[in-house]
């Protein structure tokens, strides 16, 4: 991504496989929308279930031209997952999604 990525990690290591995951969704979203300013990935454990394991939960953050979007996985899910790399997945999907909303109403608000 050419502009500013940030990863965060809350109660939980730093995993450099899991910022190349990051950094792919990331070039993937600029080369789908080129007009992001700068995109803020967290990465958050909020708390362990003996019964079910670890959760993740994933927070993107994508600065645009006007507009902040915030995405977090699934509308309606429990936006947690116990594999990392799919709540980072569902979470830029989301974006993704947002974005191409965000972007219509461009297009829209510039046609003749």
């Amino acid at each position: 991504m050419k502009r500013a990525l940030q990863i965060t990690y809350r109660r939980m290591a730093t995993s450099e496989a899991l910022n190349e995951h990051i950094r792919d969704h990331a070039e993937k979203l600029e080369q789908f929308f080129d007009g992001i300013v700068g995109c803020h990935v967290v990465v958050d454990e909020p708390h362990r279930h003996k019964q079910h394991g670890k959760q993740f939960r994933v927070r993107v953050d994508l600065h645009v031209p006007g507009k902040d979007i915030t995405a977090d996985g699934e509308p309606g899910d429990a936006t947690s997952h116990e594999d990392p790399y799919l709540a980072v997945t569902d979470a830029f999907e989301a974006a993704r999604r947002q974005l191409q909303h965000y972007a219509d109403g461009l297009h829209a608000h510039h046609r003749p």
